[in-house]
Formats: C-alpha cells, sequence, structure tokens
C-alpha cells in the first residue's frame, strides 16, 4: 500500500495518523514512514520513542524534498507499506507526495476553519487527477463523541463533493499524548485500515 495524509492547513492530526496507521500496516508487511515535512514532527516522534528504549517497529525516514515520488521509487521498493507525511504549506512537497501513492488521505477537523481551508488541497488533487489519478477519502480526525459537528461536518464536505470514510478517528487524550511513545490504543486506525483496502486497487 502507497497512501500520502495531505492537507494544506496544519493541526490536522496527520502525524499522529501517520504513526498509527504505520503500526497497523507493518503488522502485515515491511512498512515505511517518510517524513516530507521540513518541521520534522514524524522523525522528533521516531528519536524520542528511540530515546526511551521503545523504538517505532517500523522504519522513518526524512525526505523533505520536492522529488519524494523519484526517490522513493527506489527507496520504497523493498517495503509492502509505504506511508508519507506532508508539510501543510508547501505544495511542491505536496504534489510529489501525492505523485508516489496512490491512495490520499485528507485529514480534517470537524470545525468551519478546517473545512474552509481544504479547497487548496483538494485543488491540487485535481491538476494531478489526469495524469496521476489516485483514491482521495477525507479523514474526520480530532471529532467529539456524541455532538453534531461530524454529522454537520460530514454535510459540508458532501455539498462540495468531497467523499468522507465511514471511520472517524475521536478526539482523545491518548491520540493527544501519544508523542514519542509507541501507540497501542489503535481500534478505529484498524477500521480505518480494512477500509482503505476495501478501496485500494488489486
Amino acid at each position: 500500500m502507497r497512501l500520502a495524509l495531505v492537507s494544506s492547513k496544519g493541526g490536522t492530526g496527520k502525524t499522529t495518523s501517520v504513526v498509527s496507521l504505520a503500526m497497523v500496516l507493518h503488522r502485515s508487511g515491511r512498512t515505511l514512514a517518510v517524513d516530507c515535512d521540513p518541521q520534522g514532527s514524524l522523525m522528533s516522534w521516531s528519536e524520542a520513542a528511540a530515546e526511551e528504549g521503545h523504538p517505532l517497529p517500523f522504519t522513518v525516514v526524512s525526505l523533505a524534498t520536492r522529488d519524494v515520488h523519484v526517490r522513493l521509487a527506489d527507496l520504497g521498493a523493498g517495503y509492502e507499506h509505504v506511508i508519507v507525511d506532508t508539510p501543510p504549506g508547501d505544495f511542491g512537497i505536496i504534489r510529489s507526495a501525492i505523485l508516489a501513492s496512490s491512495i490520499v488521505l485528507v485529514p480534517v477537523s470537524p470545525t468551519g476553519l478546517d473545512l474552509n481551508r481544504i479547497r487548496p488541497t483538494f485543488e491540487v488533487l485535481s491538476e494531478l487527477a489526469v495524469s496521476h489519478p489516485v483514491e482521495v477519502g477525507v479523514l474526520l480526525t480530532k471529532v467529539r463523541r456524541g455532538t453534531r459537528s461530524a454529522r454537520t461536518a460530514r454535510g459540508v464536505l458532501a455539498e462540495h463533493g468531497y467523499t468522507a470514510l465511514r471511520t472517524e478517528i475521536p478526539l482523545a487524550e491518548h491520540f493527544a499524548a501519544a508523542f514519542g511513545t509507541v501507540p497501542s490504543m489503535l481500534a478505529e486506525y484498524w477500521d480505518l485500515l480494512g477500509e482503505l483496502r476495501a478501496i485500494t486497487p488489486p
């Protein structure tokens, strides 16, 4: 599986989702997680976990360049799964990460601001779709259980023609406090993986 988590807005939970998805992906094959963000949050997470004596069980590399798709052609060849974490504002890197992937997840929290800022991401996806079509799904993150915000967000997304995945990532303390650890509470990400496998081209 080759996938990228992409959003032109920061703070949507991309890195947490990359680590959590990599945790479940590595159970079914050798997994490479690629940090394309110059801020290096994914690498910092990996280094912090290793310093605590509990390294992440998958490979993490830093590749904050605009030729990610070219470099991953060789670098990712020995891996069953490659998952890419992207920066919020560098569209050159974002485009390259999309070109390296067959599935793109767009994480967004169910707030008016996040929903309003989703359009630039889909404009890039639309530009690339002619030459590089990918499966695209919006992943609702930081969802408050028992509130109407997620239902409202799904309505807004549907109005704009954006497909929201069934799986929702809750606003939960174990995700907020996960940085620098090996996450263990991954139920929603197992659900997400099942959903992704259903839409992955054979």
